[in-house]
């Protein structure tokens, strides 16, 4: 905080006090050559200078992880977050260096390989690695290095459906460009995933991440805007996200004309449409015959729509926002 030292104007006097009053001339007190006046003008300005002063509010840690905990794209609790560090870096910018608890979805590929698939962002929401992955321009972000692909030693039991604790951590640093071991990713549990009718083991792994997030202050408060992991560069939330949303909105259009096709094979076949209002009705009727791929939830994991008629049908993605009937609903029907 800059201080601010009002000068008041020279000589200062007290007035005279002669026969025992003091001296005070009609409509003005003076202070030697200082009017009252002009003694008011000074300390009003000193006043708003402090005040100015005091206008930057900087960065409080509880604040920090308030923000961290509903940043773009994520919905975490305050038990999950702990920060660090936090250094004003502007009147309304800081940064702040915190842990994250992060929960990460690791599967095993046909050649036996563990990788990190997917990532939870909010309670029962799960993110693509491979989507963050091509919204950054890193392709290259989940594939594996050969420390991480070592043969494991032989196991009995859940050890040899799971990716043990090093394994764990040499994925989770692999993928977030930090060099392990390292207190930057430290692994909390690691536990096998039972998927019905999946073709390779899943395990999810809970690990403690180090993270740095740029913040901004503005009308709504502190806000992260960017953040970095490991060796990596600053990412742009907004930019990520809006990335991401238009690639699921390419998938949602691809998975919905392949829906749209099957119907259209199922009409030639049966005479009609399917005659329902959901879609789950429709899938069992499409799969496996018409349509071989199960397709109930869209690219944000909400379930498709459908309405359906002898003669006519919709298929309808609610998009980014959830919502029926917004502009960024995905449509298809006839």
């Amino acid at each position: 905080m800059k201080v601010r030292v009002c000068m008041m104007p020279s000589p200062f006097k007290l007035p005279s006090r002669s026969s025992g009053q003091w001296n005070i001339s009609p409509g003005n007190i003076f202070l030697g050559n200082t009017s009252l006046a002009t003694l008011f003008r000074c300390s009003l300005f000193c006043l708003l200078a402090f005040t100015a002063a005091e206008v930057r509010a900087d960065l409080k840690p509880n604040q920090a992880r308030k923000s961290i905990t509903r940043m773009p794209g994520f919905e975490l609790t305050n038990g999950a977050v702990r920060v660090k560090s936090v250094t004003m870096s502007g009147a309304a910018t800081a940064e702040a260096a915190a842990e994250i608890r992060t929960v990460f979805k690791l599967q095993k590929d046909p050649q036996g390989n563990w990788r990190v698939a997917e990532i939870r962002t909010r309670p029962s929401v799960w993110e693509e690695i491979d989507f963050i992955a091509r919204a950054l321009n890193a392709p290259n972000l989940s594939t594996v290095s050969s420390p991480c692909i070592a043969p494991d030693p032989p196991f009995k039991g859940s050890s040899a459906i799971q990716p043990t604790m090093k394994r764990a951590r040499c994925l989770v640093g692999n993928l977030l460009s930090v060099e392990v071991p390292s207190d930057a990713v430290r692994i909390q549990e690691v536990s096998p995933l039972e998927i019905p009718l999946a073709d390779q083991p899943s395990a999810v792994v809970v690990a403690w991440v180090r993270v740095d997030v740029r913040l901004l202050s503005g009308p709504k408060g502190w806000q992260v805007t960017e953040l970095r992991t490991g060796q990596n560069n600053w990412a742009n939330l907004d930019l990520i996200i809006a990335a991401v949303n238009e690639m699921k909105r390419a998938q949602a259009r691809i998975e919905l004309v392949a829906i749209a096709k099957a119907l259209e094979t199922f009409r030639v076949e049966r005479g009609s449409y399917v005659v329902s209002d959901s879609h789950a009705v429709l899938i069992d009727y499409l799969n496996p015959r018409y349509l071989p791929v199960v397709v109930r939830l869209d690219p944000w994991s909400q379930p498709y729509q459908y309405q359906g008629s002898s003669g006519h049908f919709t298929l309808r993605s609610l998009g980014a926002d959830g919502k029926e009937n917004t502009p960024d609903d995905i449509v298809l029907g006839v």
